[in-house]
């Protein structure tokens, strides 16, 4: 299809341009002719599909977005422990560090059962980009590689070049991807690569190039080089005129023109992200609203198509701040492939207990309470980040891959409360003091030797092995594991306190959180999810 036989659809054209007429037609296709109407049990609840939809189901996908200085390894496991099915992102590698950093696992490295993982890689330049791509797919063995269109930052897009601005560069993204696929299609064995490995993250506007001509002359431009593409549904501006968190936030949201696109370029796989709170709503804009289709009228049809289109931007129907659009669309589109959730990870991680049974319409969900996630991501820092208070070896755990030493003793006078002999998990937790503590006196009475005259005292006889960085990163992901939760701020005042304590970072970060679960209430840890 050549750029100038771009075909815009009606109602869609500038700033107000609305797609849903592109999830209105699949209802006219399914009532007309002679095809017998569904039958009550065919129109069903998104999560319990009908046997016509069943593969259709399958194929969509819940994203957990990458976000800088969120997205570290830490983050993902503990996400990957709530959810099996959900697709984790790291945070943005830069092409250059990819080519220069002689270690590459601090920046690259993951841990095998967090498939699916796609990397996320950012720059302007096609030999590096190329570069970059053969080592994530080939050498790490990530099952995607994208590229970021995205980020409005001034230090990327502005000083750097590249990011939301090559939005502005369409035929140097081109270049750009197009080098990424020939690296992504030579195989490390003989074996043929696949083809799909390769996707672009962007927005759908940038400064005031903000309308659907636009967004689709820069998907017609980028489409023989890639098939996949991650919409943040709003745009973006630059030249530092918005910071990184007003760029998420004040452009609106401008899901119509998601939709729009997906109906003009119906050989693309689209995924849709920006300001989706809720697993509700994920499940709606990725579904949409309706399974199949209701046996009515084709004039009723026409009527609620009508209706859908006054969603526009700014849109006054969905009364969200700075005229939002965020309908869902009532079928959604075929290669809407799935949807991408960000900040609430960071904000509520348990939300995605759920994700599972109710996104993938699995039969389970892996964690049945908050205990459970925090014992199974214990386990995993234990792992990682063995705790440094019972060798010898001066070397510090400073990044990946971290110095293998030699424990002498099992436990330190430190953490024998925790792993001490004939102490499980269990009794750790049921013999703790909270239970004739009050909340304002937990901390001096539970912690013992961690109160800060102990931290005084101890300061300069004490050297830290286990990095600050590698406490912090360990502890930040869990910051919001009982958001909304009663009874639960003794927690992160644990967390905060232990964090910043020298005289028990030697234990670990495992160990600083174990003690952190014991300042909870146990009927606030073993609480049972409530399903969406």
């Amino acid at each position: 299809m050549a750029a100038s036989s771009l075909s815009i659809p009606q109602n869609s054209k500038g700033k107000g341009g609305d797609g849903l007429a592109a999830a209105c037609a699949p209802l006219q296709v399914a009532t007309s002719g002679s095809a017998p109407a569904p039958t009550p049990e065919d129109v069903r609840h998104p999560s319990h599909p009908s046997p016509s939809s069943q593969v259709e189901q399958h194929k969509k996908e819940l994203h957990i977005a990458p976000m800088l200085n969120y997205s570290t390894r830490e983050f993902r496991q503990l996400l990957r422990i709530l959810s099996r099915r959900a697709v984790l992102w790291t945070e943005m590698v830069v092409d250059e560090t990819v080519a220069h950093v002689s270690n590459l696992d601090e920046h690259l490295g993951f841990e095998p059962n967090t498939h699916p993982i796609v990397c996320q890689i950012g720059g302007n330049s096609p030999e590096l980009c190329g570069g970059a791509t053969s080592v994530v797919l080939e050498k790490y063995g990530y099952d995607e590689c994208n590229l970021n269109i995205d980020c409005p930052s001034e230090r990327v897009s502005g000083k750097r070049e590249f990011g939301a601005v090559l939005m502005k560069k369409a035929e140097l993204a081109k270049e750009i991807v197009k080098e990424m696929q020939n690296k992504a299609n030579i195989p490390a064995n003989g074996t043929s690569s696949n083809n799909n490995k390769v996707s672009i993250k962007c927005r759908i506007g940038v400064d005031d190039l903000d309308d659907l001509e636009f967004a689709a002359q820069f998907i017609e431009t980028l489409q023989p080089v890639c098939k996949r593409f991650y919409l943040h549904a709003r745009k973006c501006v630059l030249n530092g005129l918005m910071n990184a968190r007003q760029n998420r936030s004040v452009p609106p949201l401008n899901y119509p023109r998601v939709y729009d696109l997906c109906r003009m370029f119906p050989d693309c796989d689209f995924w849709i992200n920006g300001g989706i709170k809720k697993l509700e709503d994920a499940r709606h804009i990725a579904y949409g609203t309706r399974v199949t289709a209701f046996s009515e009228d084709e004039e009723n049809d026409a009527k609620k198509c009508d209706a859908q289109n006054l969603h526009q931007v700014p849109c006054q129907l969905c009364s969200i701040p700075n005229g939002s659009c965020i309908e869902p669309p009532t079928v959604a589109p075929s290669n809407l492939r799935g949807v991408m959730m960000g900040r609430a990870a960071i904000d509520d991680p348990c939300l995605f207990h759920d994700v599972d049974r109710y996104f993938f319409n699995e039969d389970t969900n892996p964690c049945k309470n908050r205990r459970e996630v925090l014992e199974r991501y214990c386990e995993y820092l234990e792992r990682i980040y063995p705790r440094r208070c019972c060798d010898e070896d001066p070397r510090n755990s400073f990044e990946h891959p971290l110095p293998e030493v030699v424990m002498l003793r099992d436990y330190c006078e430190q953490c024998v409360d925790v792993y001490g002999p004939d102490l499980d998990r269990s009794d750790i937790l049921a013999c703790s003091h909270w239970s004739g503590l009050s909340k304002n006196n937990y901390s001096e009475q539970s912690l013992g030797a961690t109160t800060k005259d102990k931290k005084t005292k101890d300061k300069h006889k004490v050297k830290p092995k286990i990095a600050s960085k590698i406490i912090a990163r360990s502890l930040k992901p869990v910051q919001g594991i009982f958001n909304g939760v009663p009874n639960s701020r003794s927690f992160r005042r644990c967390c905060d306190e232990l964090g910043q304590n020298v005289t028990v970072r030697n234990c670990g970060p495992a160990y600083i959180l174990r003690k952190a679960m014991q300042s909870v209430p146990l009927n606030v840890l073993d609480l049972e999810f409530k399903t969406s």
